[in-house]
């Protein structure tokens, strides 16, 4: 039976929501997490490339918009020979050394062991629109990212081809030929990766996904059929992805794993150049980042300046695990703990902080009180319900309005003189949506 038939079957068949007090007591089930690999990390007596400061640019393809891009170049660069290219999205993302990609610092180990050609990195932000982009944005998202990532149109392809390419051109040679392009990126940055080369095929041969948004966002879930319908392109593609990125069985068209798997179908029934890894995470970076030095070795495993391996990169890529993880360290179930206090943290998706507030009181032997909610203006506030104690763990529901629609949420977690620590758990749509809390106590 198909792969993808069995995806959907079992996600149709889910049960129905269990109740608020089975809720309560079972167990999270985060998102897995993936640690990096040596060629992520800094390596004695690896020679190491330059990053150059930020270029702003303005598109005359892409207008109206200002954006940011970095030049990577590797310590074996020659002004003699045209070096390869390796485009990647979300350049201040990417370039993070602190983030979970660290694509320069992966160049820099791979280079060094001949495992890919010198390659001159190109890190690209999505554009932001006006004419400044703002320092605040850091590692976040400017505002034109989805026009230009989740689209399917040939603009973003063109302003690298024609416009960014030819400027770093002009100081650095680039090799020409789309086996010596490869073009990658995460979320968004996937399927606008793939866009370009599915756009310019002479252009980009290789391609990495991470995570790829091929949803009906602005029309991406269509791909699979395109790829079934259309000739095949002389395209290489290594696509990641995790069991639990953002499942959505109320909207099969907005499941990034269903709509990856069907990417994985369509690539399969034409005879596509093509590998795939599933995780066992959801809609982070981090195991794309642990993988990612396999999959950039994969997309070269062939090129002429690369030194000849017999590693199955796909195997060892395929073996990368996730982290160990203990739900609730230092649970102690004859435990005295008084959960009553003021408790806040913050939580952040894309540009957006919203900001909690927990008043916590025991009432008969039990926790009540509420949770109030401020993103932007906007402040709610909800009755803290069916709170119980076992030790020094706590557990409760809220019941709050998101998108005109009551969700629940339930918080589980250790309760410390400092704060609490553990999970919040949701449903949505029936599939576990777990994640990390950690709530500071006030003074």
């Amino acid at each position: 039976m198909p792969r993808l038939f069995l995806a959907v079957a079992a996600l149709l068949s889910v049960t129905p929501l269990a109740s608020a007090q089975t809720r309560l007591t079972r167990d999270p089930q985060p998102p897995a997490k993936y640690s990096l690999g040596a060629d992520s990390l800094p390596q004695k007596d690896t020679p190491k490339g330059k990053l150059e400061d930020p270029v702003l640019f303005k598109s005359q393809i892409i207008k109206n918009t200002v954006r940011k891009y970095w030049v990577y170049v590797p310590a074996q660069y020659t002004a003699e020979k045209p070096a390869c290219v390796l485009v990647f999205q979300d350049g201040a993302r990417a370039i993070n050394p602190n983030g979970v990609l660290r694509v320069p610092q992966v160049l820099d180990n791979l280079i060094a062991k001949k495992q890919i050609p010198v390659t001159i990195g190109v890190f690209i932000t999505p554009g932001q629109r006006g004419d400044t982009f703002p320092d605040s944005i850091g590692t976040g998202n400017p505002n034109n990212r989805d026009r230009e990532y989740d689209v399917l149109t040939d603009d973003y392809a063109r302003m690298v081809i024609d416009e960014i390419l030819p400027e770093v051109g002009k100081k650095y040679k680039l090799a020409s030929g789309a086996e010596n392009r490869a073009i990658g990126g995460s979320s968004s940055g996937g399927i606008c990766a793939f866009t370009v080369a599915w756009e310019r095929p002479k252009e980009f041969r290789n391609v990495v996904s991470l995570i790829g948004s091929f949803t009906d966002i602005h029309g991406g879930h269509v791909y699979p059929d395109l790829i079934k319908k259309a000739d095949k392109k002389p395209l290489r593609v290594f696509l990641q992805d995790g069991e639990l990125d953002l499942r959505s069985p109320q909207n099969l068209n907005r499941d990034w794993y269903l709509q990856n798997l069907k990417m994985i179908d369509a690539f399969k029934e034409k005879g596509y150049d093509f590998a795939s890894v599933i995780g066992k995470g959801g809609h982070s970076d981090d195991h794309g980042g642990a993988i990612l030095p396999y999959m950039l070795r994969w997309v070269w495993r062939d090129h002429p300046e690369v030194a000849k391996s017999d590693d199955d990169l796909v195997k060892l890529a395929n073996a990368v695990k996730p982290d160990a993880v203990e739900l609730f360290p230092n649970f102690n179930a004859s435990a005295k703990a008084d959960p009553t206090g003021k408790y806040t943290w913050e939580t952040r998706q894309n540009n957006f902080v919203t900001a909690y507030t927990l008043t916590l009181e025991l009432k008969d032997g039990k926790p009540a009180g509420t949770l109030e909610t401020k993103r932007g203006d906007a402040t709610t506030t909800a009755a803290v319900a069916d709170g119980m104690m076992n030790g020094n763990k706590l557990a409760f529901a809220v019941k709050v309005k998101q998108f005109n629609r009551e969700v629940e949420f339930t918080y589980q977690g250790i309760v410390t003189d400092s704060g609490i620590r553990g999970w919040v758990l949701s449903d949505n749509g029936k599939t576990p949506n777990d994640s990390a809390w950690n709530a500071k106590k006030a003074k």
